[in-house]
């Protein structure tokens, strides 16, 4: 019963997207298929806890408890706070133009959770210049995008089956395979080159060189390089020893902070 209630909890607070960023509690009610005076509590629980605020006395938002959070994972997230100082010595030895993402795996997506440039995007004015697909908090298909498969293809298998058979024309979309035995096959030839490079997969036409990052040996998440497919992107032969070596330094600095 208090899973159940969690969970119900859980998914109200999930309503509020980027494409829906606004709430009644009479739409959540019917979006959820709950009773009216069910959803009064669950959003009452919520304001109360900070993580929704009423925008108008009848419609709701997410709330500031949100940005409390944020700024806790920015400050104190391991693999955050590991990655940030390898991610601007890439960002200032590769120049303008060239963005460096830190991905992890979130849920059956992939999220950028970290982002360093020499040239930080306005989100507001300049949509032009910025990697939209690969903005903080941005959700990102596995199967899609250099970050994404760095991802997939050091996941086990058994992991990965249900995400195929859930949808397996969107793997055949990106050349993974048109069935599951070519996609194992392309898989295990992404993970022995030990870095992924794709171009345009993804919207705002960028092009991008992935290698995973591990934990414990497993994959948690992705270091990248990332850039517009407009400009000449550096060789192979140099960006692949970089971000692995950049990768192998994040894996050490949370190894060591995790044993003191």
């Amino acid at each position: 019963m208090l899973m159940s209630t969690a969970n119900r909890l859980l998914n109200v607070l999930a309503l509020f997207t980027m494409d829906r960023p606004e709430w009644s509690v009479e739409e959540a009610a019917t979006e959820l298929d709950m009773t009216l005076s069910t959803t009064y509590r669950y959003f009452r629980s919520l304001v109360e806890a900070g993580l929704v605020a009423a925008h108008t006395p009848s419609r709701y938002t997410l709330g500031p408890a949100i940005i409390r959070f944020d700024r806790q994972m920015r400050l104190l997230d391991p693999l955050i706070v590991a990655a940030r100082p390898v991610m601007r010595r890439l960002a200032r030895e590769l120049g303008p133009h060239i963005w460096v993402p830190l991905c992890r795996l979130y849920r059956t997506d992939v999220m950028c959770v970290h982002q360093e440039t020499l040239e930080p995007p306005d989100l507001a004015n300049d949509f032009e210049r910025q990697p939209v697909s690969y903005g903080r908090g941005q959700l990102m298909p596995l199967h899609r995008g250099a970050p994404s498969k760095a991802i997939l293809a050091n996941m086990n298998f058994r992991l990965v089956r249900p995400i195929y058979d859930g949808d397996p024309a969107a793997m055949a979309a990106v050349g993974l395979g048109g069935n599951w035995t070519e996609v194992k096959r392309s898989l295990r030839a992404l993970r022995s080159a030990g870095a992924v490079i794709t171009s345009g997969e993804l919207q705002g036409g960028m092009q991008g060189i992935a290698v995973p990052i591990f934990d414990q040996q497993v994959v948690i998440g992705s270091l990248s390089i990332i850039m517009q497919q407009s400009r000449e992107m550096p060789p192979r032969e140099t960006l692949v020893p970089r971000l692995t070596e950049g990768a192998r330094q994040i894996e050490e600095i949370m190894t060591a902070a995790a044993s003191r």
